[in-house]
């Protein structure tokens, strides 16, 4: 389920998945159009959602709402990497909440204390076995109200628990993330490597450097997965293809047409029709 091109869900409203890989190839950065839940319970990983970075514990929760650039790295990629990963759409949340909003006004706080829950002790029983009877329940076709109170229940169980964790950085310098900020504020502009320098007073080589040590990614694709992520979102909502390689920062549509079918493997028209 959580391959570079397959992030698309099958239902409608959630789908959790537990996942223990003996083999895992890194990812590239990308991004959903719902919430994502990622519960880690084993392996030897490294997690980027924007400009945070977390070298993970078991029992770390990731909060990545929709449309955040994330990515796993795996330091070991022939080692197991176990994780349970829940998929919330946003219409789905809304029927669940109250009718004041509270469990979309937490997550509109998620980002001002980093996205991590760092669960221990006997918070990863009960939060594990929670998921385990969810995802029994998603097998059995179970009524939805109980499905619904399981889902909330985790939903406050995380809320309760978020707070400020100490990001672990690849370098000292504070450069970079805010270079990502910039090119998340800038992605529909056009955007040159020379540009984002001068932009923080360095040299290419010291952004392109640093940029890959904290990352793990260069500029370049960074910039290239962040347009095609909305690019797609826009092909979703009915806008045609032409405008949304345009405001998506793609200088012709020749170079949009490329970049979306290396990705996806469907040209946009194909995509827009299936969407």
């Amino acid at each position: 389920m959580e391959t570079g091109k397959n992030d698309e869900m099958l239902r409608q409203d959630f789908q959790l998945s537990h996942n223990r890989d003996p083999y895992f190839r890194t990812m590239e950065f990308h991004a959903h159009d719902f919430l994502e839940l990622y519960y880690f319970l084993d392996g030897s990983v490294t997690y980027y959602i924007e400009d945070q970075v977390y070298d993970l514990c078991p029992g770390d929760l990731l909060i990545i709402p929709a449309g955040k650039m994330h990515r796993p790295v795996i330091a070991n990629e022939h080692a197991a990497y176990e994780r349970m990963v829940l998929w919330i759409t946003p219409q789905y949340l809304q029927s669940i909440d109250s009718p004041a909003g509270d469990l979309q006004k937490n997550l509109q706080k998620v980002g001002e204390h980093g996205y991590c829950v760092p669960f221990r002790g006997d918070e990863t029983v009960f939060v594990t076995a929670l998921l385990k009877k969810l995802l029994y329940m998603q097998k059995n076709d179970t009524d939805p109200k109980f499905c619904a109170g399981a889902v909330e229940l985790y939903l406050w169980t995380i809320f309760r628990s978020y707070g400020v964790i100490d990001t672990t950085h690849r370098n000292e310098t504070q450069v970079i993330p805010q270079v990502i900020r910039y090119i998340t504020e800038h992605f529909s502009e056009p955007l040159t490597l020379e540009d984002i320098a001068a932009e923080f007073f360095v040299s290419k080589s010291y952004l392109n450097r640093h940029f890959k040590a904290y990352t793990n990614s260069t500029v370049y694709a960074y910039i290239m997965a962040l347009r095609l992520t909305h690019a797609r979102r826009m092909l979703r909502e009915g806008i045609p293809a032409v405008e949304a390689g345009r405001e998506c920062g793609f200088s012709d549509y020749s170079t949009f047409y490329k970049a979306f079918k290396t990705q996806t493997g469907l040209s946009p028209q194909q995509f827009k029709s299936r969407a």
